[in-house]
């Protein structure tokens, strides 16, 4: 059994999760058991695991995607590289560059924290991730983010018009839980559903949740 299966298969349950839990974790290796060979972008990476259930290994050579690779972390570049796609292109996030620029450089900025973003199932990862991420209604993420808040809440920032990839640096750089909208761009490319989007938590969060459930209204608990 894998490390964190009972887990994967507690929170699924608990929340009555369409896809499972996904976790990513940085890393120098490759996961043994990955494909390396798949060359997509971040968020098509997110829509594959969850439709296949597979672990892939992501990194600067097969990651299609320039704001991808950025906001992972596996390949920094300058902001003004980015910012065209995020105002010229087809996405046309921005009015401007200088739009794009100043938005983008307001967020939490990416570091390097390997060669390797391993994606998969989080109930087929041997090792702690980094992250974990959920596809929610707003149902289940009010009583996923209701679980970590049993010993007291604490606020939430989101970031608007706010891609998947930058939410893996948002919550990194935050130590804390983000929510993501899922941007139009990516939700219409992938027909995912207008009623889900994704909740994200460090893996330290994520056990805090999993530790609650017996003892929260928002878990099992009955009095």
């Amino acid at each position: 059994m894998h490390k964190f299966e009972l887990e994967a298969k507690k929170i699924r349950e608990l929340l009555n999760l369409k896809w499972p839990p996904i976790a990513a974790q940085f890393t120098n290796n490759a996961d043994e058991n990955g494909d390396s060979s798949k060359k997509l972008g971040i968020c098509d990476a997110f829509d594959l695991v969850r439709r296949k259930n597979i672990v892939l290994n992501i990194s600067k050579v097969n990651c299609t995607c320039t704001g991808g690779r950025h906001f992972t972390g596996l390949e920094i570049l300058p902001i003004e590289s980015i910012a065209p796609g995020l105002a010229k292109q087809k996405h046309k996030i921005y009015d401007s560059i200088n739009t794009a620029v100043a938005s983008v450089n307001r967020q939490p900025q990416p570091v390097n924290r390997g060669d390797f973003f391993i994606l998969g199932p989080l109930a087929k990862f041997e090792f702690n991730p980094d992250i974990v991420f959920f596809f929610t209604n707003a149902a289940q993420a009010e009583r996923l983010l209701g679980l970590i808040s049993f010993k007291g809440a604490e606020p939430l920032t989101y970031y608007p018009a706010s891609s998947i990839c930058s939410t893996i640096t948002n919550v990194l750089a935050s130590r804390r839980p983000q929510i993501n909208l899922i941007a139009h761009f990516e939700r219409r490319g992938r027909k995912w559903s207008q009623n889900e989007f994704i909740t994200a938590l460090p893996l330290k969060t994520f056990e805090t949740a999993i530790r609650n459930i017996p003892h929260s209204g928002y878990g099992t608990f009955k009095p």
